[in-house]
């Protein structure tokens, strides 16, 4: 992948309907969001929080891709259960997108590491998002940007599993017209 330019790997992933992202993002911006493995009840509520925003991602013009390292069935089900079945989902289980986009695999402590438990807790207990069967990659952290025109011009990329992005802030980024 090292060897591929940014601009050509962009056009050569096509999610599940068909689109790559330097076609979503030539047309439109793009929120694209890296999600850790499916099992993952962080994941899970990154997922809640994107059905709550889907109202203000379209106020905003801003379409909604999602990678991810599941199968794509597997993946249907997962989207699907959140009310996001629509959404350009790329199944990324080789993590090239993870890699063209620099989003970091975490240590041991970063993904359940002691300052993970008490959010894991609150995730899981408090908030009700169970976890699942562990992915391929529980190491995988993951990331938020907005894609505009093949170029990211806003970024969240997690610390740990349970770092979730500011969305209000995400989505505040200065975007030029289309």
């Amino acid at each position: 992948m090292d060897q591929i330019p940014f601009q050509e790997a962009l056009a050569a992933f096509p999610s599940s309907r068909g689109r790559t992202l330097a076609d979503l993002s030539n047309e439109a911006p793009v929120l694209v969001v890296f999600l850790r493995h499916g099992g993952c009840p962080f994941c899970r509520e990154v997922l809640a929080q994107l059905q709550s925003l889907s109202a203000e991602l379209t106020k905003r013009g801003l379409q909604l891709a999602i990678v991810h390292m599941m199968e794509p069935q597997q993946a249907s089900q997962l989207l699907a259960r959140y009310q996001l079945q629509d959404v350009h989902a790329f199944s990324d289980p080789e993590r090239k997108l993870y890699e063209l986009f620099q989003v970091k695999r975490g240590t041991l402590s970063e993904v359940a590491g002691p300052a993970i438990w008490w959010s894991g807790f609150k995730t899981t207990i408090l908030s009700g998002h169970l976890p699942g069967i562990p992915g391929k990659d529980v190491q995988q952290l993951g990331a938020a940007l907005i894609l505009d025109k093949g170029q990211i011009v806003a970024s969240h990329f997690s610390q740990n599993s349970a770092d979730q992005p500011d969305w209000d802030q995400l989505l505040a980024c200065e975007l030029p017209p289309h």
